[in-house]
């Protein structure tokens, strides 16, 4: 099952975040709650954590790009 990988909402909330980096690489196996990506506002870190059990088949955001809350920014392929 495919499983898109979105900013979630958050705690300050801003309407946008810059991607810090990417802590998986496509192809790496990644538990259901692993984080994926770093992220910022200007107040505060947030971490984007895998929605299911998968491979990260597709990273679609790169590092230093500002994108809305509830952009995807990648893609996981679930088992």
């Amino acid at each position: 099952m495919r499983y898109d990988i979105e900013i979630p909402p958050t705690a300050d909330g801003a309407l946008e975040v810059t991607i810090v980096s990417w802590i998986k690489k496509v192809g790496d196996q990644v538990s259901k709650g692993e984080d994926l990506a770093e992220a910022t506002t200007e107040k505060i870190t947030l971490y984007v954590t895998a929605p299911a059990q998968g491979t990260l088949s597709e990273i679609s955001v790169e590092v230093g790009s500002k994108v809305k809350v509830g952009t995807v920014i990648g893609v996981l392929e679930g088992i």
